[in-house]
């Protein structure tokens, strides 16, 4: 377990080396000559981000390494790490993600989005009634945040289309 967390490590840093390396062509945003945070910013504090969780998860194996000791998962076989209701929330949320966008562009994206959370928190074991509510209260605050704060198009569906002629 400690070789796989050394190796996510740096795999993190080497994700964290390729978004500086893609963000560099990203262009500086200044106004009246003075620098603001521009398109650069968001993906440089993910790669800072990433970085330090790369470092923290190498430092802590090779600690762990060095004292010898195992984490306490690993003497655990393996049938008891992967059960049936693991195995079916991963195809869940892997469905939720390749089915997300054909939804959306069929039925906008609020109306979308209320579905195949609600569909995903459901399989996910949350109640009915809870997972519309959170539903709701999650596509409505994207919507607010990004459709009208932002101002960004968000897929309004083919069905949209129709009923507005």
């Amino acid at each position: 377990m400690n070789v796989k967390n050394i190796l996510f490590g740096v795999f993190l840093i080497l994700l964290a080396t390729l978004i500086f390396y893609f963000g560099w062509s990203f262009p500086a945003y200044k106004i009246r000559g003075e620098t603001l945070p521009g398109p650069k910013f968001f993906p440089f504090t993910l790669a800072v981000i990433l970085i330090i969780f790369g470092l923290y998860f190498i430092i802590k194996s090779a600690v762990m390494i060095k004292m010898k000791k195992l984490p306490k998962d690993s003497a655990i076989a393996f049938e008891e790490k992967f059960t049936f209701e693991g195995i079916k929330n991963i195809v869940a949320v892997i469905a939720a993600i390749v089915f997300f966008v054909p939804i959306i562009e069929f039925l906008g994206f609020i109306l979308g989005t209320i579905i195949v959370s609600s569909i995903l928190m459901i399989v996910l074991n949350v109640k009915v009634f809870r997972s519309i509510i959170y539903s709701t209260i999650l596509a409505v605050m994207i919507f607010l945040i990004f459709g009208t704060l932002f101002r960004i198009p968000l897929p309004e569906g083919i069905i949209m289309n129709i009923v507005r002629g």
